[in-house]
């Protein structure tokens, strides 16, 4: 393919002050720290994930590439520890926060196929909507897609339950390109993106009013999540 060719089909395919609040939700103290992470101290237990929660097969399927990943051994994370993810009326607001992770291609353009995360409820109704955003100047731009989750995992009752999106249509990521990762909680929910034990740290952005404005934050470490696709070159 001419790289003329390869340009014009990426291009038209990209077309706190926080306080800390306790939660006792069975048996379990949620609270969140000084950097805006949820916590519980709830040692991991026995969980059964709704069937919209599953665990991702071990063997990636023939033709497929991880563009991404920071999850741990058998798609494990943190149980214990994430990023708050909170909708406007929820019992910590406000503020209402939404926590955005990027990704870039590095090894070639996909044809993006799945998607996974890990990511717990807290309290309110349990889901959220996840968008998939181009960059803007380093923060979320336009929306490329955007997908339904819900039956999450109870925050600290598990850490190999994931959220896994397959992806229908024809999504292209380009290599070089930056991509956002944006969860956003319902209205009244309190839910927490895991953290991974990998080590993976990164650049994100925070919002405090649901995406109007976003303010560089670094990660330390990110949530966990992969991205899978197919090579196209």
């Amino acid at each position: 393919m001419s790289r003329f060719a390869h340009t014009v089909l990426c291009t038209a395919a990209l077309a706190f002050c926080l306080v800390a609040l306790p939660l006792v939700s069975k048996g379990q103290e949620v609270t969140i720290d000084s950097q805006g992470r949820s916590v519980t101290t709830a040692p991991p237990s026995a969980s059964t994930p709704s069937p919209s929660v599953v665990k991702p097969e071990s063997a990636i399927p023939e033709g497929t590439c991880t563009i991404y990943s920071n999850f741990g051994s058998g798609h494990s994370y943190d149980c214990c520890s994430g990023w708050t993810e909170n909708g406007p009326t929820s019992i910590i607001a406000p503020p209402a926060q939404l926590q955005a992770m990027a990704f870039t291609p590095t090894k070639g353009t996909y044809l993006l196929t799945q998607l996974d995360l890990a990511i717990a409820y807290i309290s309110g109704t349990n889901g959220y909507k996840l968008e998939l955003d181009a960059d803007d100047h380093g923060q979320p731009g336009r929306r490329i897609a955007e997908w339904k989750v819900t039956g999450l995992p109870t925050f600290g009752a598990t850490s190999s339950a994931v959220q896994t999106i397959k992806v229908k249509g024809f999504i292209i990521l380009c290599k070089g390109s930056r991509y956002w990762l944006v969860p956003k909680a319902n209205s009244d929910e309190w839910a927490a993106w895991n953290q991974n034990t990998t080590g993976a740290q990164g650049t994100g952005v925070i919002s405090t009013d649901q995406g109007a404005t976003w303010t560089p934050y670094l990660y330390n470490p990110y949530g966990t999540f992969d991205v899978l696709g197919q090579r196209l070159w």
